[in-house]
C-alpha cells in the first residue's frame, strides 16, 4: 500500500474542497492500477508466447519468421543447446509461467517441454510424426511435416517408374514407425523400400561403400539424424556418382542435385502455427494439420543420369526453377 500512502490524499480536504466521495468501482480500479507489480504489461503477459527452437538452421528459422510475421502477441524466441538447456536474448532462466502458449520448434524442442510438463499448452512445427512425442495428448497440437506416404510414393512412381526398389534413409531411434508404415503402404504402388537405416551419421558412410547400392533411388525423410547440410551434400554427392537419384524434401536438396524434391514453405508452415497458437490463447480448439507442399523436378539430373521421367508431369509437380 506504500504506493497509496505516497500520495498523501487527505480525505478531509478532499471533501472539503467539494469533491464527491469517489464510488466503489472507482476505488477497486484506483487498486488494481497502483498495486505493486501490476503494471499495465503485466496483465498482457499471459497472452506472450515463448518460442522453443530446437537447433538454429535455416528450415527452422525460417519457420519462425513466417511465425513472427503472422502472430498477433508478444513472441520470445527461447534456445535449446545440445544439452538441452536454454538460452536467449534475456539473461537468466526461462520463466514460462509468464507465458500463455509455448511453440516448440523442431523434435528436439517438442520432447523438451512434453518431458519437463510446462503449465502453458505446447503449439508444435516442424516436427515429423509428433504423436511419437506427444504420446497423443490432446494438449498439444500444431503443424507436423507429415507427407502423406501413399501421396509421396504414389508421386514417385509416376514420375520415375524405373524406381522398383527405394531406399530410405533414416535414424529408427527417431522414424521406424513411419518407415513401418509406408513399407506397407509402398507394396501397393509396386516400389519395395529398403532401410538404410543409421543411429548415427558416421554410418552412413557404409551404405556407399559398395559400388553399387542396390536401390533405384535414396529418399531423405526429415530425420534429425540426416539433417545437416554436410549429410545431405554428401549422400546426395555419394550417390549421382553411383548413378543413383536423390529425393529430398525441400529447396536445399533441389540446389544440392537431388532428382525430386517435396518442397515444404516453412515460412507458410509458421503462418499456420501462428493461426493454432491464436487459437489455443483464445481459448479454441487446436487440431493438428499437416503442411502443404508441391514437387520440383530436377531435368539436369534426371538427363544426367539418363533416368526416363513419366510426361505429362502430374499437377503437383513441376519442373523447378
Amino acid at each position: 500500500m506504500g504506493r497509496i500512502n505516497s500520495l498523501e490524499i487527505d480525505r478531509n480536504s478532499w471533501l472539503l474542497a467539494g469533491h464527491r466521495r469517489p464510488s466503489l468501482p472507482f476505488l477497486v480500479a484506483a487498486l488494481v492500477f497502483l498495486l505493486p507489480g501490476q503494471e499495465a504489461g503485466a496483465f498482457e503477459a499471459k497472452r506472450g508466447v515463448g518460442v522453443f527452437i530446437a537447433q538454429e538452421i535455416r528450415p527452422f528459422m525460417l519457420m519462425v519468421e513466417g511465425l513472427e510475421e503472422s502472430l498477433h502477441a508478444p513472441l520470445q524466441r527461447i534456445f535449446l543447446d545440445r544439452r538441452g538447456e536454454t538460452y536467449g536474448l534475456r539473461s537468466g532462466p526461462v520463466d514460462v509461467t509468464e507465458f500463455g502458449a509455448l511453440v516448440a520448434v523442431g523434435p528436439g524442442a517438442l520432447e523438451y517441454l512434453i518431458t519437463n510438463r510446462f503449465g502453458p499448452p505446447v503449439v508444435y512445427g516442424m516436427v515429423l510424426n509428433p504423436e511419437s512425442i506427444t504420446g497423443k495428448k490432446p494438449s498439444a497440437c500444431g503443424v507436423s511435416l507429415n507427407l502423406p506416404a501413399d501421396e509421396q510414393l504414389a508421386i514417385v512412381r509416376r514420375v520415375l517408374p524405373e524406381v522398383k526398389r527405394l531406399g530410405v534413409l533414416f535414424d529408427p531411434a527417431n522414424n521406424q514407425e513411419w518407415f513401418d508404415r509406408a513399407r506397407v503402404v509402398a507394396e501397393t504402388r509396386g516400389i519395395t523400400l529398403v532401410p538404410m537405416a543409421v543411429s548415427e551419421s558416421l554410418e552412413i558412410a557404409e551404405f556407399f561403400q559398395e559400388k553399387r547400392p542396390s536401390v533405384g533411388a535414396v529418399l531423405f525423410i526429415p530425420d534429425r539424424t540426416v539433417i545437416s547440410e554436410a549429410i545431405i551434400q554428401y549422400v546426395i554427392k555419394e550417390a549421382l556418382l553411383r548413378g543413383i537419384p536423390a529425393i529430398g524434401y525441400n529447396s536445399f536438396f533441389y540446389e544440392t542435385g537431388a532428382a525430386l524434391s517435396f518442397i515444404i514453405d516453412y515460412r507458410h508452415v509458421g503462418k499456420l502455427v501462428a493461426r493454432q497458437v491464436e487459437a489455443v490463447l483464445d481459448g479454441r480448439p487446436c487440431a493438428a494439420v499437416g503442411p502443404q507442399y508441391r514437387v520440383w523436378l530436377n531435368r539436369k539430373v534426371t538427363k544426367a543420369l539418363g533416368i526416363r521421367v513419366t510426361t505429362p508431369l502430374p499437377d503437383l509437380v513441376e519442373e523447378g526453377p
